[in-house]
């Protein structure tokens, strides 16, 4: 006989989001507050969060982010934005500000909404990886009720 496990204590949460390449992945989405708008551009998708529902949608990732990575296209856009970020580096260290730290391609979970004060620092990273990536990821997650203990 298993043990029952009370809701959300074997939740595990994040700062970043893993995802197994190849497998859909269901995003159930609630908001405490306001109207939020959770968009991945990258996946070309799109869902509102509103206040008191949960909506839903459905995906399947193709490919992982070192796959990515390794695209041409991408490979000269990262080029493209890194030479522009050297050349803005220049005028902050010459304030004596920080350079611009090189950019690398990452997936993002972004808010779409101007839902607040901190609505710009609404962003995740999503990286997709392989199946067996992710296990050992997942596997290294506390839970909720080892969080709270």
């Amino acid at each position: 006989m298993t043990q029952q496990i009370p809701t959300g204590l074997d939740d595990v949460i994040v700062q970043e989001l893993h995802l197994p390449v190849g497998r859909e992945i269901i995003f159930k989405m609630r908001s405490q507050d306001v109207l939020h708008s959770a968009y991945m551009p990258h996946f070309r998708a799109q869902m509102n969060c509103v206040p008191g529902m949960i909506t839903e949608f459905a995906f399947t990732p193709v490919i992982t982010t070192d796959e990515m990575r390794q695209k041409p296209d991408m490979i000269a856009k990262v080029k493209k934005i890194n030479k522009i970020r050297v050349e803005k580096s220049k005028a902050l260290v010459a304030n004596g500000e920080e350079a611009l730290e090189p950019y690398t391609f990452d997936y993002l979970l972004l808010c779409n909404k101007i839902c607040g004060a901190s609505h710009y620092n609404m962003q995740m990273k999503i990286i997709v990886e392989t199946p067996e990536e992710y296990e050992k990821w997942i596997a290294q997650q506390p839970t909720f009720a080892q969080v709270i203990q």
